[in-house]
């Protein structure tokens, strides 16, 4: 567990400034909101001053009625206090109403594969940085639902269709996602841990600075994936990472074993220590890979990829490969 906690420095960085700029423009929507609020008010009493002085002046019983509310000094308490108690109920017990709505939506909605109702009250829950801790949702139709930051923590999403998803930024421990379907997904700088992620869909997703660790991407589809600067430590025995863009990704000491590099982008990878038995690295781009001390890896794996001659390599594995030492 010591070593899963031991995520790149650079990528922690990287995710928390992103999230704090989101969390940033999350509270001047609220502060604007409240402003919004303020401004209504403001022109309601103006109204009220308005109507005050064409009574005042056109009658003389309207000048008697505005005297008597001029002198009348709790009137003008309860105004003040009726100004600040409404903003307080709007600003609190609001939210959590609807709040409270939006789970009895999402109750309703139990084993239904598609509600729109539910895919509305989820991305309020997660607009509102509510967690889904526990959440039951395998199966369901949630395509293109935005969950920005969202926490995933121990959801089941077993099977769930998530195609054209927006998850950035989004927590993913010990989350359920086998066979679950994220096709052309966003899940920039989302943090997985210990999450079940069997034969998932990730083709054509987007997991570029993302950290996985601990997973399990057991015959995983990553075709065309994006996962520039990301950083993977599980098992991703049969993953198929076919023209995928894995730039600068992490997998130093990954289990690898029949993984499918096809025409991928690997240029700058670390493949340290990972276990490369039977991995296809056919037309792949392995400018810079960092094969050293790789386990499992044969000559002709390599010969099979584009620039190997530009890949780092153990000293024995180098005489294996016909290269001179530099």
């Amino acid at each position: 567990m010591e070593t899963l906690q031991k995520k790149p420095f650079r990528l922690g960085n990287k995710r928390q400034l992103s999230r704090l700029n989101r969390i940033g423009g999350r509270l001047l929507r609220d502060v604007l909101e409240v402003l919004i609020i303020l401004a209504a008010v403001i022109v309601v009493l103006l109204s009220i001053l308005s109507l005050e002085n064409a009574l005042e002046q056109q009658t003389s019983w309207g000048q008697f009625f505005i005297r008597s509310i001029e002198e009348s000094r709790i009137l003008g308490t309860f105004e003040s206090i009726s100004i600040v108690t409404a903003l307080v109920v709007y600003l609190r017990r609001g939210k959590k109403q609807s709040h409270y709505e939006a789970w009895q939506v999402i109750d309703s909605a139990q084993g239904l594969e598609f509600s729109h109702a539910r895919i509305k009250a989820l991305e309020e829950l997660a607009k509102d940085g509510i967690s889904l801790k526990g959440l039951l949702l395998p199966k369901a139709n949630l395509e293109q639902i935005h969950l920005v930051d969202g926490d995933f923590k121990e959801v089941n999403l077993q099977g769930a269709k998530l195609q054209e998803a927006n998850l950035q930024g989004g927590t993913f421990e010990l989350t359920q996602l086998q066979g679950a379907n994220l096709w052309k997904a966003n899940l920039q700088e989302t943090f997985f841990l210990l999450a079940q992620m069997q034969k998932i869909n990730l083709s054509s997703a987007n997991l570029s600075f993302a950290d996985l660790q601990g997973v399990n991407l057991l015959e995983a589809n990553l075709q065309k994936a994006n996962l520039q600067g990301a950083y993977i430590l599980g098992n991703l025995q049969g993953a198929d990472f076919q023209e995928a863009n894995l730039q600068g990704i992490i997998l130093e000491g990954a289990y690898l074993k029949d993984a499918n590099f096809k025409d991928a982008n690997l240029r700058g990878a670390n493949l340290k220590d990972a276990n490369l038995q039977g991995v296809s690295f056919q037309d792949a781009n392995v400018q810079g890979v960092n094969f050293q001390n790789a386990k499992g890896l044969h000559p002709s794996q390599v010969w099979a990829a584009q620039n190997w001659e530009l890949a780092r390599y153990s000293k024995d594995f180098l005489y294996k490969l016909g290269l001179k030492l530099d």
